[in-house]
């Protein structure tokens, strides 16, 4: 992934997942739960803890329904 695919997901401002090399899955739906960094992004889950995964390890984004639902 690149920081300008995150980038743009975000400024649609339709609900994501992230997909990472390993299988985990970030839910971001409101543009408040992502920061785009140089090398890694800080996602927010729903209890409000941060995760910092490297975007080398991303492996797609799917958008999701506004209701945040696949």
């Amino acid at each position: 992934m690149t920081r300008e695919q995150i980038h743009t997901a975000i400024n649609e401002g339709i609900p994501f997942e992230i997909k990472m090399a390993d299988g985990a899955k970030y839910l971001v739906r409101e543009r408040y739960q992502v920061a785009v960094g140089r090398t890694s992004v800080v996602l927010f889950d729903d209890k409000d803890l941060a995760h910092i995964p490297p975007l080398l390890t991303m492996t797609g984004i799917t958008y999701l329904k506004r209701n945040g639902k696949r």
